[in-house]
């Protein structure tokens, strides 16, 4: 059971490791004229992975943690639907929403460094729990953004956060897999 969990984490850590990469790197060098098209593509992203999310409950088990993350599913879907009706406050939806987005990821794998690394043997489960920290204190500042004012100097912090979110994505699989066992 202990290996089939590992197994779920490391195939959801590439997909979402390779989507942050591409949008953080869409962020970084997407011209300032088309920043509004970059933001629609998000929330029909989060309507995407919010469906996704949604559909893998209805057709999974019904745990606890099923439960936690068919509610932030269902988040997901209506900041998308925010993102895509209302343009005026879209800076503080989106600065929230990475905010809360790396804190919960970064308690994820902190999570999953104490339970499953640590357990498994692993000498370096300490450096994902440093890494996840360092997560959920990017979005601890991403939610307060105090030093940017315009969209543009907005989207490219948020790019460099999400290629950092998935070079720490990256460096857990490289961790942690492959698992031996004792």
């Amino acid at each position: 059971m202990l290996f089939d969990a590992l197994d779920k984490i490391r195939q959801q850590t590439v997909i979402t490791s390779v989507l942050l990469m591409i949008l953080g790197l869409l962020m970084l060098i997407i011209p300032v004229q088309h920043d509004q098209i970059l933001v629609e593509i998000l929330g029909y992203i989060l309507l995407l992975v919010g469906g996704v999310m949604i559909w893998d409950f209805i057709a999974g088990r019904k745990k606890l943690s099923d439960c936690i993350l068919f509610t932030a599913a269902l988040l997901l879907v209506v900041l998308g639907l925010f993102i895509l009706i209302s343009g005026d406050d879209i800076l503080t939806v989106l600065s929230v929403l990475f905010g809360i987005l790396l804190i919960v990821d970064g308690l994820h794998s902190a999570v999953h460094a104490w339970m499953y690394a640590r357990r498994s043997g692993k000498k370096w489960w300490w450096i994902l729990l440093l890494l996840s920290i360092s997560l959920m204190v990017a979005g601890v500042v991403i939610l307060n953004n105090p030093w940017w004012k315009t969209a543009h100097s907005f989207v490219k912090v948020i790019g460099g956060v999400m290629l950092y979110a998935a070079a720490v994505g990256i460096f857990r699989l490289i961790l942690v897999w492959p698992l031996r066992t004792k």
